[in-house]
């Protein structure tokens, strides 16, 4: 399949998720499909797009946050005062290394990891933040471990992929 053709299953950059809120959550699932089918930014115009969504709605703190309003309104909404979600910021944190991202520009990638590191509270726990999972768009679920394994996969992932930066 071309990447042209991966195009044609996605109508915007946006990628709609179900079981996670949303557009962050499936535009991951989506770089991570699209990477391990062997799909590069430079080759594919879908993953290019992928990334300039996931970029154009990073918070000025280095997070994401999104709403379960984008669900029914099937369009991305922000959290209100565009606030950051720790586990939100796992996954577009996780997408954007999918997609190498590290390779052209790594700043949008510590500025995520640092703001996940600077959550983490003192018995190592994450905060609990807003409801993360969905079920046929309007069902909201409640995933209590969803806060502690995604930060801690993105911060592996990030670890493992990312040069750090030389002070």
């Amino acid at each position: 399949m071309s990447s042209d053709d991966v195009g044609q299953k996605f109508k915007t950059e946006q990628m709609y998720g179900n079981w996670g809120i949303c557009f962050i959550y499936g535009t991951w699932f989506a770089l991570g499909a699209l990477a391990a089918a062997g799909y590069t930014y430079d080759k594919s115009n879908v993953m290019r797009k992928a990334v300039g969504f996931l970029l154009s709605t990073q918070n000025e703190d280095g997070g994401w946050g999104e709403s379960y309003k984008s669900c029914p309104e099937k369009k991305f909404i922000p959290l209100d005062d565009n606030k950051s979600n720790i586990v939100q910021t796992s996954w577009a944190l996780m997408g954007l290394i999918h997609a190498r991202q590290m390779d052209r520009d790594p700043i949008p990638l510590h500025r995520a990891a640092k703001l996940i590191i600077n959550s983490q509270l003192e018995d190592g726990d994450f905060p609990q933040q807003e409801i993360l999972g969905v079920f046929m768009i309007n069902c909201m679920l409640h995933y209590s471990f969803y806060r502690t394994i995604f930060p801690l996969w993105a911060l592996a992932e990030y670890r493992k992929n990312v040069p750090l930066p030389l002070s």
